[in-house]
């Protein structure tokens, strides 16, 4: 049977972060009762597209159940449990299945973490971001770093034993001593794995008003890239295992869910904004409808594969690629091949190979990562 991965949109948080770009919006400031019955509705609609929708795939089976947001945790159990009952209720799930929530620091305590153990959620991605207050402040977090460190214990003392943490660099007055020590305090809690990501400026947000103000200082890129790479340095140095860019995990603990958006695998989206790629189609939910339809063409299915897989460090596989598509990645790509050649040359793009001298693997070297967008461009 085919693997499919179910993704559930939660778009709603306490208060939405002047940096993010995600679909979302701030609640904090309404009624507590018309948030309820509004968050209530929501669920309940998600639950009944989820189980109309499962009819449809009785030759796939569900090996990964992720709810995002904004802030899923905003949530109480039942609301999840609801979610994840509708999903097992009408999609064969395997009994190993991979089920992530998002949960953010000062919307959850130790009996609702535990309430979403007994909902059916064995793992958790707690965004932290920092453990530094200033820079918490900065980015408009409703958190401190006490509240990130309490969240993360206390949701060991429920009894979960898969735990993400994200980390975010790149903030305007963070110094690399303060990304060092949000790494290292991180590292001394001991997750099973942790997210890096770079501050992006998105349009549509606060941030992004601010900066086309000239009132918001970006810091330098050289800046911006010395952190990536220490990140790298502790995060390999401590035993965590650099699988995909921006993301460390110890052995066996890497991200399910979103290892099948980097190695071409179907997924399936509920809630507002979720995105879908199924049958080789591409679409996003919007009010329980279908928008932005596409049929990929082999082209966009090859095309995508390789630049999504480009973001593992394993690179792309040229095994999996023939598997899937019954040619090479030289012989897909064969007009644009040459524009690899000065990756190549300058040790950002190696070619591995075989015992026997065949290509095995195509892999941007951590020198790449910089310019991987580059590199990736190639192939689109």
């Amino acid at each position: 049977m085919k693997k499919l991965g179910i993704y559930i949109h939660i778009p709603y948080c306490l208060r939405k972060c002047p940096y993010c770009g995600f679909y979302s919006r701030g609640i904090g400031d309404v009624d507590d009762s018309k948030v309820m019955e509004e968050t209530k509705n929501y669920v309940g609609r998600i639950a009944r597209e989820i189980k109309a929708e499962g009819k449809s795939y009785p030759d796939h089976q569900v090996d990964s159940i992720f709810i995002g947001g904004g802030t899923p945790s905003i949530l109480e159990p039942d609301s999840i449990e609801l979610l994840v009952h509708a999903v097992r209720e009408s999609f064969n799930v395997t009994g190993d299945c991979e089920v992530s929530i998002e949960v953010n620091p000062g919307v959850v305590n130790v009996e609702k973490l535990k309430g979403y153990i007994n909902a059916g959620i064995n793992r958790i991605s707690i965004g932290v971001q920092s453990f530094n207050d200033d820079v918490l402040k900065t980015l408009g977090r409703i958190h401190n770093s006490r509240d990130a460190e309490q969240v993360f214990r206390d949701a060991r003392e429920a009894g979960f034993m898969n735990i993400n943490l994200d980390l975010m660099f790149g903030i305007p007055y963070q110094s690399m001593e303060d990304w060092v020590n949000t790494l290292e305090k991180a590292i001394s809690l001991n997750p099973e794995h942790l997210s890096v990501y770079s501050l992006q400026i998105e349009e549509g947000t606060p941030y992004y008003e601010s900066f086309m103000a000239g009132s918001f200082d970006e810091l330098p890129d050289e800046v911006d890239r010395a952190m990536y790479h220490r990140a790298l340095e502790i995060l390999k140095s401590a035993g965590y295992k650099h699988y995909e860019i921006s993301n460390g995990a110890k052995v066996g603990f890497e991200c399910r869910h979103n290892l099948k958006y980097w190695t071409g695998e179907e997924y399936l989206g509920f809630g507002d904004s979720s995105s879908s790629y199924v049958n080789h189609c591409r679409y996003i939910q919007m009010n329980g409808e279908k928008q932005d339809y596409h049929e990929n063409t082999l082209f966009d299915d090859m095309s995508e594969f390789a630049f999504t897989e480009l973001r593992l460090r394993s690179g792309l596989s040229y095994s999996a690629f023939y598997r899937r598509f019954g040619m090479s990645p030289r012989e897909a790509f064969a007009d644009r091949w040459e524009e690899l050649r000065e990756f190549f040359d300058s040790g950002a793009l190696i070619e591995y190979v075989t015992n026997e001298g065949e290509p095995a693997s195509l892999v941007i070297t951590e020198k790449g990562i910089d310019i991987s967008n580059r590199i990736m461009a190639v192939f689109v």
